[in-house]
């Protein structure tokens, strides 16, 4: 999945496509931030967390809540 998307045109291409294929919300109030926002899905497929992109990926709010779901 090499392709990019202008960002007036962000609501087209495939990883749109794969993400709501999988029922993950692609246009929730408020809109996806930027390419780096971050979201934990559960083994069944739903978004359960949803992350700032200023954060990383070893940020303890979003580890604490990997390691939950992984608890699970």
């Amino acid at each position: 999945m090499l392709t990019t998307a202008q960002p007036e045109r962000i609501g087209e291409g495939p990883f749109r496509e794969r993400l709501e294929g999988l029922g993950i919300p692609t246009n929730p109030a408020p809109e996806v931030l930027w390419n780096f926002e971050k979201f934990l899905v559960n083994k069944n497929g739903e978004v359960v967390a949803r992350f700032a992109p200023n954060l990383t990926a070893d940020d303890e709010q979003i580890v604490k809540a990997v390691e939950a779901e992984l608890a699970k």
